[in-house]
């Protein structure tokens, strides 16, 4: 790493705090309102920021692991460590959502229980984490939890490829990725449910790619010049999230990321110092439960706005409200959010994963740095 090697419990505070604002932006990019937040430029096109998280994974993933994947660090125990950082909080979501859809089917409600992609059929596929394989025709139950599923199996192929000590694989398989995308998905758009891992592994493989560039020790810049680079990029993503709408351009942005990663990696620039402030730091902390809750707290909310009269449910469910009666609303389910994230990584997360590291004898930390 510039400036020096870290340790492989080295927390990038800076790419943290951009993880929880990109989870931000997901959640926004799903809540359809007529206000003006969720309808800023670089949040009517968010799902791009799905790919920072691919990015991001394979980067801090590469570096907590990289040496340790079979020397002292089995491929399976690196595989159940990863599973305790992401299948209990997913399968805790799919239980609020399967008791949900029991209600309906109970009470009743604006739609049929389970239909629209929450058949038991998905579920299924949900639950063995297959539900970005193309073996399901739409988005299914948790609709952003595709790209957890698509991550385990990029963890798969990193634990495989790792035993190499070799870069070039994963060259080899983000360029393979990527050729793929722009054969049979030329829009990343498209590719959640049928083509998300292939999307996943095309942005891991270019975030491991990032951490070898930066692997070993280099020049670190001076302030000044790391803050011109830092508000370049947060320029370009800005522009890029605003101008590019679809088609085979979307492909660029995960190596946009990877250049965001590179940069921010090294916490040098007057940027990543705002970033470490607090509380977005809070928000890096808790990303994975913001990103994983959001969709469950935004339909109960709209249920609730519905019997208002200020929302209708259905697919999509919409605000009625507008102006700065929808911006208050879209505050206020962001504050739902984060507190729901809080107590799922009080409840869920951090216990979980204690307790994987103590089933499977690891006092490792690498986990706390990954993506999620």
């Amino acid at each position: 790493m510039a400036g020096g090697r870290l340790t492989q419990t080295h927390r990038f505070a800076a790419l943290d705090a951009l993880r929880g604002l990109c989870a931000v932006a997901v959640a926004l990019f799903h809540f359809r309102t007529e206000g003006v937040l969720t309808n800023l430029a670089p949040i009517r096109r968010g799902w791009m920021f799905v790919d920072f998280f691919f990015v991001l994974s394979g980067f801090v993933i590469a570096h907590a692991y990289w040496e340790r994947v079979g020397r002292g660090l089995s491929p399976w125990r690196f595989l159940g460590l990863r599973l305790g950082r992401i299948y209990p909080l997913h399968v805790a979501v799919l239980l609020l959502m399967l008791a949900a859809e029991l209600g309906l089917a109970i009470f009743g409600g604006a739609r049929d229980a389970f239909s629209s992609g929450r058949s038991l059929g998905d579920l299924a596929a949900s639950l063995l984490m297959l539900h970005a394989s193309g073996l399901t025709d739409r988005l299914v139950w948790n609709g952003p939890s595709w790209s957890i599923a698509a991550e385990f199996w990029a963890y798969v192929a990193f634990a495989a490829l790792a035993l190499t000590r070799r870069v070039w694989p994963f060259a080899l398989l983000g360029l393979g990725a990527g050729l793929a995308m722009l054969a049979i998905h030329p829009d990343l758009y498209e590719a959640s449910f049928d083509l998300g891992v292939v999307r996943c592994i095309y942005g891991f493989a270019l975030g491991v790619l990032v951490w070898r560039l930066r692997s070993e020790p280099a020049w670190r810049p001076p302030v000044w010049l790391a803050t011109v680079a830092e508000l370049l990029y947060v320029a370009a993503i800005i522009g890029f999230t605003a101008l590019v709408w679809g088609g085979a351009r979307t492909l660029v942005a995960p190596i946009l990321f990877a250049g965001v990663v590179y940069v921010f990696a090294e916490d040098a620039g007057m940027v990543s110092r705002v970033l470490k402030m607090r509380p977005l730091p809070l928000l890096g902390m808790l990303s994975y439960g913001i990103y994983m809750v959001h969709p469950f707290v935004q339909a109960r909310l709209m249920e609730v706005l519905a019997k208002l009269g200020l929302a209708r449910t259905g697919t999509p469910d919409e605000l009625t409200a507008q102006g700065w009666t929808a911006d208050a609303i879209t505050l206020t389910m962001l504050a739902l959010v984060v507190a729901a994230a809080a107590i799922v990584y009080r409840m869920i997360e951090a216990p979980a994963r204690a307790f994987t590291r103590r089933r499977l004898r690891s006092s490792d930390q690498g986990d706390e740095v990954a993506a999620w």
